[in-house]
């Protein structure tokens, strides 16, 4: 997607900016305050919340 800046935070390395971020699971989307996370996430899950925090 055009526009969109993803950004890796490596828990191990750094987990109190994980944790400060609002990080509890592996893998964890966060766009804003809104946060998606999940043992899996499906393509749709992630292209529905990317979709909804670029209307923002």
């Amino acid at each position: 997607m055009p526009g969109l800046t993803i950004n890796r935070i490596d828990i191990v390395t750094h987990p109190g900016r994980a944790w400060k971020d609002g990080v509890r699971m592996i893998p964890t989307l966060r766009a804003g305050e809104q946060t998606l996370s999940g043992i899996f996430l499906s393509p749709e899950q992630i292209r529905a919340f990317v979709a909804k925090a670029r209307e923002k």
